[in-house]
């Protein structure tokens, strides 16, 4: 062992290593980065200059080293040569000296100085170590007969120093490729019994490795061997075949293809993509999985409706009589259909936007597009898009993938079976996105009539004309559809119904396909006309009719079971012989008419046993109306006054625009105090509470200010509001009433609670045209273009000496009507009545 010129306890600098270990007396050339590790290489130029190695043992995700992460035993080395590179980066080649203890680091110098002194020589048990010294070097022949890897010389150097057992367990750690942990346990064991068992350790583990590894070789052999074996067979098999002269498989295919390609009579762009496909399944053995690939390729290419179109007639009065056969009511969506449809017919290649279908659930959105496939003679195909958030879902996805299919759009095609289909995109405001793309962005594209004559499918990767189709989308709420898709769309809104309309639909569409659907249509059961309506009012309170037709078929179904069980009773009597003939209960069902008064046994206890707006004049409270994607609702607003230093509270989970609403009320109120002959200290030390109910829905909009305003002035001048009134508008600070949106829902949703009076802002007058008949007629309605107006009409005993501004809409005088609720005296609250 050389002879180390170390004093003892002295400072030298640490070069922290983390991926290599140099042993004492061993020589290694190590890549150094870094700016302060290239200030000490370079500090440590002069000759015989001493540096400590220090291993790292932390996190390698660690780009900083600190003193706590280098082991404690580490290697003073020279350095033997240096050669600096790019940057700050050098190569230095290191000559190990001496293992060392760290003791403690110090120094004022950028990089890291510790004081150090040699670590003492502790032989441990002579015997143990000559008989692991024996077993490491019988462990090492059989390891370097297993793989050319384990170098001979290297067994060579163990028997020379086999008298040694510190120097024999670094040759070994140093000569073979252990992992970094490894080996610094090896240079960490000061004893050298211990550092013999932990180099015989990893002589173990490194020779089980070595056998798997064999084993694996010669399996992968095998394999390969069979794979040989298979394929030459395979080329036996394709000479017999020629020699036969039957063709082979690929070609057949290849040529059917091919074949079928030149019947279509495509593009040459399409032509050149698709016979290139073709040219490689040819040079494809059909047992690889590329062939499968292509061959999937290529048959759902060939399944699309290339030229394949059905022909368009057009004739309005058949239209409007499908239309009329399939849908009651919705006149003003039937008129703009036909609209549509006759400039079709004056000129079939016309790009105008393309239909959407507006409306809350279960009015009939999608039923109106089949209804249009079938009077125009197209083939219908129906795509949802609701909470898609791949746009690979419309696109298609890419060849390259596993398992990868065409869009929905080209998928909705090849079922159709045509060019010129019908396609409804249906929930198209439900789309969603994330890091997989904007299905939106797709149906930008998709849905322009100027760009759609070359849409391109990820999956064919081919331009494909869609300007054949007709699109109609649907949706529930136009506000989450984005800007630019919207932009493409022609909006056509399709309202709740009216209790008569929804009347009118049972009997006509939904009872017949009830009863024949729980197979009691042949003697099928008479419903009331008020069991419809209740049924509508108090089980299924909604804009469509899908919870109707629901309870229809609950009550159905207890139809049929009654049926069931007299028809099996009559059976069992009739198989007695007591009985002389069958009982006549078979002649006809239990129940043939249901009445009102039947409906709780049928459907259970009313689900809305009232209605939804106040029940009696009361202070403070009032009737808002608000608009939601399933229509419109009756919404009950409260205001409470409690001693407090002038907060005001606001519940309900509000949105930012309806909190700002409340405000301006409450200002417009205060600043108003005189024309309500209120005190000015009547808002002194007073907190105000506001309340919307149903606190687990979200609410937000301006149009509940003028009702937040009533309800606030109700409070202060102690004044109750009608109970049979409802309103909506959105107020300014100068007390005006501005315009709203979703009046003909709004108006629908007072009209099934049974309210019967109605305060709008006058610019709406003009959405009053889109109310029915009969809900016109049942409602007194007020135009109002200030708060001040709405006082006299709706806070009972105020100023009753002046007449109320109303005004209210024109309307056909009704005869033999009963008398309408709101048409009480001031002082008495609003009786509940069914709607007309």
């Amino acid at each position: 062992m050389d002879e180390m010129p170390l004093a003892l306890h002295q400072l030298l600098p640490v070069l922290p290593l983390r991926s290599t270990v140099l042993f004492p007396l061993s020589v290694a050339t190590v890549q150094i980065d870094g700016e302060i590790n290239g200030q000490l290489v370079d500090d440590a130029s002069e000759t015989d200059s001493l540096i400590v190695l220090g291993f790292a043992d932390g996190d390698e995700r660690t780009r900083l080293i600190s003193s706590d992460m280098i082991a404690n035993i580490g290697v003073v080395a020279r350095i033997l040569n240096r050669v600096k590179g790019a940057g700050n980066s050098r190569r230095v080649t290191l000559h190990g000296l001496e293992r060392v203890r760290i003791l403690a680091y110090g120094g004022d110098s950028a990089y890291f100085k510790a004081e150090v002194e040699a670590v003492p020589e502790i032989f441990g048990d002579p015997i143990a170590s000559v008989l692991n010294t024996r077993r490491a070097v019988t462990l090492y022949e059989e390891l370097s007969g297993l793989s050319p890897k384990y170098p001979r010389d290297l067994l060579g150097m163990m028997i020379q120093n086999r008298d040694n057992p510190g120097r024999f367990s670094d040759i070994v750690a140093s000569g073979l490729r252990f992992e970094f942990q490894d080996r610094l346990r090896v240079l960490k064991a000061e004893d050298y019994s211990e550092r013999l068992e932990v180099v015989l350790e990893l002589l173990g583990r490194e020779l089980e490795k070595a056998r798997i590894n064999q084993e694996v070789d010669r399996r992968v052999k095998q394999e390969i061997d069979e794979t040989r074996r298979e394929f030459y067979l395979r080329q036996q098999i394709k000479t017999i075949r020629k020699e036969l002269g039957d063709e082979e498989l690929g070609e057949d295919e290849a040529s059917k293809y091919q074949t079928q390609l030149l019947a279509l009579n495509l593009s040459p762009e399409i032509n050149e993509e698709v016979t290139r496909e073709i040219d490689r399944l040819r040079q494809i053995q059909p047992s690889a999985s590329e062939y499968q690939v292509i061959k999937t390729f290529l048959e759902r290419f060939f399944a699309l409706p290339w030229g394949k179109t059905t022909e368009e007639r057009i004739e309005l009065d058949h239209v409007q009589r499908i239309l009329d056969e399939g849908h009651f009511g919705l006149d003003l969506v039937k008129e703009r259909i036909v609209e549509f449809l006759a400039v079709r017919k004056l000129n079939p290649n016309h790009k105008g936007a393309i239909l959407c279908f507006a409306g809350p659930p279960g009015v009939g959105k999608t039923s109106l597009g089949r209804a249009i496939a079938e009077a125009i003679g197209r083939k219908f195909f129906r795509i949802s898009v609701g909470g898609v958030r791949d746009e690979a879902e419309i696109r298609g996805h890419r060849r390259t993938y596993i398992g990868a299919l065409p869009g929905k759009v080209l998928t909705g095609l090849t079922r159709a079976g045509t060019m010129n289909p019908l396609m409804m995109i249906d929930e198209i405001d439900k789309l969603g996105s994330d890091h997989r793309g904007d299905p939106a962005s797709a149906l930008l594209e998709l849905l322009d009539p100027e760009q759609n004559d070359s849409f391109t499918d990820h999956y064919f990767n081919i331009p494909f004309d869609l300007s054949k189709v007709l699109f109609i989308v649907n949706a529930n709420y136009i506000h989450d559809i984005p800007k630019p898709l919207l932009d493409r769309l022609e909006l056509i809104t399709i309202e709740g119904y009216t209790e008569k309309e929804k009347i009118e639909i049972a009997k006509r569409h939904l009872l017949p396909r009830v009863f024949a659907d729980h197979g009691i249509a042949d003697q099928p059961p008479r419903f009331e006309d008020e069991a419809l309506g209740a049924i509508a009012r108090y089980w299924s309170r909604e804009a469509g009719v899908r919870g109707l037709k629901r309870n229809l078929e609950r009550i159905s179904r207890k139809l049929a079971r009654e049926r069931v069980e007299m028809q099996e009773r009559a059976r069992r009597e009739a198989s007695e012989e007591e009985a002389p003939k069958t009982p006549k209960t078979l002649q006809k069902p239990l129940t043939t008419e249901i009445k009102t008064e039947d409906l709780e046994r049928f459907l259970g206890p009313r689900k809305f046993l009232h209605d939804e707006g106040m029940e009696r004049d009361e202070v403070g409270v009032a009737n808002g109306l608000a608009w939601t994607s399933t229509g419109g609702e009756v919404l009950v607003i409260e205001v409470i006054k409690m001693r407090g230093h002038g907060k005001l509270v606001l519940t309900g989970q509000l949105g930012e625009v309806m909190k700002e609403s409340v405000h301006a009320a409450h200002s417009l109120i205060r600043a108003r105090a005189d024309l309500l002959k209120l005190e000015p200290e009547a808002f002194d030390n007073i907190d105000l509470h506001v309340h919307f109910p149903a606190g687990a829905v979200p609410k937000d909009g301006p149009s509940a200010g003028v009702t937040v305003s009533l309800a606030m002035a109700s409070l202060f001048t102690g004044l109750p509001v009608r109970s049979d009134l409802a309103m909506t508008g959105e107020i300014t600070l100068r007390g005006k009433v501005l315009p709203v949106g979703g009046i003909k829902d709004k108006l629908l949703a007072a009209h099934r609670a049974g309210i019967r009076r109605i305060a709008l802002p006058k610019d709406n007058e003009r959405d009053l045209t889109e109310l029915p008949d009969e809900v016109r007629q049942d409602l007194q309605i007020s135009l109002i273009s200030s708060v001040e107006e709405l006082w006299p009409i709706a806070l009972l005993g105020f100023a009753e000496a002046s007449p109320e501004p109303e005004t209210p809409v024109k309307k056909p005088k009704s005869s033999a009507k009963k008398p309408r609720t709101s048409e009480v005296p001031k002082a008495s609250g609003r009786k509940k009545s069914s709607p007309a």
